[in-house]
C-alpha cells in the first residue's frame, strides 16, 4: 500500500509540476517499471511477486537493457515534447491487473 500511495504521489506531483518547469526550459516525467531481470528483480521473484508477470502480456521480467532504452529516449532530444507524464514500463503488467485477478492472487496467499 505505501509503494502504491508514494507512486501515486510521484506521477500526480510530475504533472502538477510540469508546467512550472516548463516555463524554465525543463520537462518533467516519472518512470514506473514494473519487473526487471535483476537482483532487486530476483528478490520479487524469490518472494512471490514474480506471479505479476503471468498476467503481463509479454509474461516475462523485462532486461536493464530495455529499461535503460526507454530512459536513455526518455532524456534525448527526440523526446523534446514529453512532459508532465508517467512512462509505465511494465510489459502491459498493468493493464493485466484488473480487480478480478488481483483478488484470485489474494485468495490463493
Amino acid at each position: 500500500m505505501a509503494y502504491s500511495s508514494s507512486k501515486g504521489f510521484v506521477i500526480w506531483y510530475s504533472a502538477k509540476i510540469a508546467a512550472e518547469f516548463g516555463a524554465k526550459g525543463a520537462r518533467v516525467l516519472s518512470v514506473s517499471p514494473g519487473s526487471f531481470d535483476t537482483d532487486m528483480g530476483q528478490l520479487e521473484e524469490d518472494h512471490g511477486f514474480g506471479k505479476m508477470v503471468e498476467y503481463a502480456a509479454l509474461k516475462r521480467f523485462g532486461t536493464p537493457d530495455e529499461i535503460a532504452a526507454v530512459l536513455a529516449f526518455a532524456v534525448g532530444r527526440d523526446a523534446g515534447h514529453l512532459t508532465g507524464t508517467d512512462i509505465l514500463v511494465d510489459g502491459a503488467n498493468k493493464a493485466g491487473l484488473g480487480v478480478k485477478v488481483m483478488i484470485d492472487m489474494a485468495r490463493s496467499q
